[in-house]
């Protein structure tokens, strides 16, 4: 498996009790599940401290994700989430979630 973590943030931290409603089970519309799921993610979680959103992701390993926003769904969904999110500075037009480098593994250091 390989994970990933990517961050986002949220336009205004008075705001997320709404973006975590609709993330909710029962509220995210099924078609976007299935996206994610056809994308090659395996799993994904959100995490969120204050109006910062962390994500992790895991997939095979076998290629990166593919896009997963194919449907008409999907791109609604997104369209409805950017009312909350807020790029980060240094992201890229078009892009929204940003990955994180990995900088410390204890691992590494008790092999």
């Amino acid at each position: 498996m390989a994970r990933q973590i990517f961050l986002l943030d949220l336009k205004d931290e008075a705001i997320a009790a709404e973006y975590e409603d609709w993330h909710k089970p029962g509220r995210v519309p099924a078609r976007v599940l299935q996206d994610i799921g056809a994308s090659g993610i395996l799993s994904m979680e959100i995490y969120r401290t204050g109006n910062r959103l962390v994500m992790v992701t895991e997939t095979s390993g076998d290629a990166p994700p593919a896009d997963r926003t194919g449907s008409a769904e999907s791109k609604a969904w997104e369209v409805q989430m950017d009312r909350y999110q807020q790029v980060l500075p240094w992201s890229p037009p078009g892009v929204k979630w940003q990955p994180a480098e990995l900088i410390f593994d204890l691992q590494d250091h008790l092999d």
